[in-house]
């Protein structure tokens, strides 16, 4: 947030504004809101319903809001739905699946013309026509501009050092890779004991240099990188891959972080996510390897290296589906870290 942000924030008391409707989107109102009880009361009051029996969901992928410490990493103009008891909201880019999925199949232009007319008679037509408008609205965004003289409300709060977006972007890719090693360098420092420490304590080392001639991984959100080593296309549009269990998303979520600041802020919560777990197995099992290998045997830096930095074990995850519960242990062996 910037100064002025920070300062208009103090002065209303951290009010900011947001916008409410119901499942038949027959009405979007405004609302302010400096907490998300606040946001439950207000919307309920406007939309006339009851906060006991409500559940509020982001309208464009459907997670559920429960509570302050996820409402406040959200942008202020974030649109939400308030669901009955019952009802159900699969976001949006499910819903454009829908309706778009008929004209995907169709062969003919009378047949085009039947599925249209389908379409637009169907009791929920003017919600998917007003979703799929919302996505023409994103994509008619500024999001191909690149430098910062040519979006400059894309910046906004950014340091000045930054002279384009994907600068911006492979920053952030960056710090989330070294987010990675920090945190695997303190759980060994924190778990490891002996003289099996001074091993970890050569291959962190090791890791470190091989980082840096990655450049910690910065092409994964930068759409100016090689199309093998990026998660998103050329222009930007990146797609969720699903449950660490999961093939894919079946949710169909999709986001373009160069499209606007807002974008880029909600491109925030999405996970770079480890499909085996970093801290509860892999680094468990690195240090059992340390303490149990061979004398004759070295640890493996390329397979640690694999298993938590490359997107061989990682995958982009939409909130919706970042699945934080225990996974099934025993995919890597202290054997695995040995050569």
């Amino acid at each position: 947030m910037t100064f002025l942000g920070r300062f208009l924030s103090l002065f209303n008391g951290g009010m900011r504004a947001y916008k409410v409707q119901d499942v038949k989107r027959e009405a979007r109102i405004g609302v302010t809101a400096k907490n998300f009880q606040e946001l439950l009361v207000k919307g309920c009051q406007k939309l006339k319903l009851d906060p006991d029996e409500v559940t509020v969901v982001i309208e464009d992928d459907g997670t559920e809001v429960t509570d302050d410490a996820f409402f406040k990493k959200l942008p202020a103009q974030t649109v939400f739905v308030f669901l009955r008891e019952g009802e159900k909201w699969r976001g949006a880019g499910a819903l454009i699946h829908d309706a778009l999925s008929k004209l995907y199949n169709a062969t003919r232009k009378n047949e085009i013309a039947g599925q249209i007319r389908d379409l637009l008679a169907a009791e929920d037509a003017p919600e998917k026509i007003h979703i799929i408008s919302q996505y023409l609205e994103m994509m008619e965004t500024n999001s191909s501009s690149e430098n910062r003289n040519d979006h400059e409300d894309w910046f906004e709060g950014l340091n000045k050092k930054y002279k384009t977006k994907s600068e911006v972007m492979r920053h952030n890719a960056q710090t989330r890779i070294r987010s990675y090693y920090v945190t695997a360098k303190d759980q060994i420092e924190k778990e490891a004991e002996g003289d099996h420490k001074y091993y970890l304590s050569d291959l962190l080392d090791e890791l470190y240099e091989k980082l840096k001639k990655s450049d910690f991984q910065g092409t994964y959100f930068d759409r100016s990188a090689a199309s093998k080593d990026r998660l998103c296309d050329k222009g930007g549009w990146f797609k969720c891959q699903g449950p660490f269990d999961s093939p894919s998303c079946d949710k169909y979520h999709t986001i373009n972080p160069y499209a606007s600041k807002g974008y880029r802020q909600l491109f925030g919560l999405w996970n770079l996510d480890h499909i085996i777990e970093k801290s509860r197995e892999v680094i468990p099992t690195l240090i059992e390897a340390a303490k149990n290998k061979p004398k004759h045997k070295n640890l493996k830096p390329d397979a640690v290296y694999k298993l938590l930095f490359t997107r061989d074990n990682l995958k982009l995850v939409q909130v919706g589906c970042h699945k934080k519960a225990a996974r099934t242990s025993g995919k890597c062996k202290w054997q695995d870290f040995c050569t």
